[in-house]
């Protein structure tokens, strides 16, 4: 293995920590998001699932422009075909998110419940809709997509070039294992959102949550094994890698204990251990998706020999080397950050509350 081979490899496990440490801290928003008209009775309840997040949510969702910057960066041809592909979803992904910070910032600027009821489902379209469209997205990977590279123009073209309305075989993206995905997507994030809430809140929330999490769990062990076994009975050659190394087997085996541990320690009431669980939980799950598509990144349904690989895909040798360059330097950095921001609001020990709301209702959102 060439020194630019093992740079490409380096490259590619980067961008999947990014999507990771997404999952782990944006992925608890967006769960809390959703959960917020469901687990709360009254408007103090509301209030105590809003505020769990309200500190930390915009720094999380950081996370996710990181991950598409760093695409961007390293591996410019997956940008390239990935936002001119998903270019619809896309702009459903973002119209949704900007629902997420006029929520947080005006729900609580009038006392009307009506007015506050809307801003309450307004965050939860918005927490949904991005989880969905993502989980779609990434089944399709599987699947694959219909697009093609013009060899002139380096344009990439999707459905029949000779077809003027081509761009309607995206609909092919609604398809039956996408959809799969997503529901996997968004209960994952329901689980890892309830876990979140279980840890830092008491009361009612906190019971509420716990029923939340078991249910969430269960449901996505059962979507994660029929995902896998449609793998095996219809896309097989997915399961090459593992295969060839055995040892990968360990992605989905911590996809499924992660989940049970969650579940375990939150009867228990060992809520950091439950917490803990559901990250490993969600490790396991995206490393199983990573370990299956290597070395590919988009599959092009039309025109396999035109897939875009980490090979064929990646920013030049001096590019990746500079970028290394920047990334052993900022990221010590921004997780020494953001575990220095976490300890201060953790280190306080206070359970989100009904009473703590009333008693500083003009603090909190």
């Amino acid at each position: 293995m060439d020194f630019f081979t093992i740079l490409q490899s380096l490259s590619w496990l980067a961008v999947g920590l990014i999507m990771y440490l997404f999952a782990v801290t944006g992925g608890f928003d967006l769960g809390a998001g959703m959960l917020v008209p469901f687990l709360g009775k009254t408007d103090a309840e509301r209030r105590v699932v809003i505020n769990t997040v309200g500190p930390t949510w915009d720094g999380n969702q950081v996370w996710l422009i990181t991950a598409g910057g760093a695409i961007f960066a390293i591996f410019p041809r997956v940008y390239a075909a990935s936002f001119s592909g998903f270019y619809f979803g896309i702009l459903l992904v973002l119209w949704s998110l900007f629902l997420r910070p006029v929520s947080f910032e005006f729900r609580s600027k009038l006392e009307s419940a009506s007015w506050r009821c809307f801003w309450d489902w307004a965050l939860c379209v918005g927490s949904f809709v991005p989880s969905l469209v993502i989980g779609v997205a990434i089944g399709n990977l599987f699947v694959g997509v219909p697009f093609q590279v013009d060899p002139v123009s380096l344009r990439f073209i999707y459905g029949d070039a000779s077809n003027p309305s081509a761009f309607l075989d995206l609909l092919r993206l609604l398809n039956p294992f996408g959809l799969l995905t997503g529901v996997t997507c968004v209960l994952m994030l329901l689980m890892h959102g309830s876990a979140y809430l279980v840890l830092r809140t008491a009361g009612p929330v906190y019971e509420r949550a716990k029923k939340v999490l078991k249910c969430a769990a269960m449901l996505l062990m059962l979507c994660f094994l029929v995902a896998g076994i449609w793998i095996s009975m219809s896309m097989n050659h997915w399961l090459a890698n593992y295969h060839a190394h055995p040892w990968l087997w360990l992605a989905p085996l911590l996809g499924f204990l992660g989940a049970i541990a969650t579940i375990r320690f939150s009867s228990k009431n060992a809520i950091m251990k439950a917490f803990i669980s559901s990250c490993v939980s969600l490790l396991g799950i995206l490393g199983t998706m990573g370990y299956a598509l290597f070395p590919y990144i988009m599959l092009s349904s039309t025109h396999p020999d035109q897939s875009l690989m980490v090979w064929n895909s990646s920013s030049s040798e001096l590019s990746l080397i500079g970028i290394l360059i920047c990334a052993v330097i900022m990221l010590p950095i921004i997780f020494y950050y953001t575990a220095f921001v976490y300890r201060k609001l953790w280190g306080r020990d206070v359970k989100m509350s009904t009473d703590t709301i009333d008693q500083q209702t003009h603090v909190f959102y």
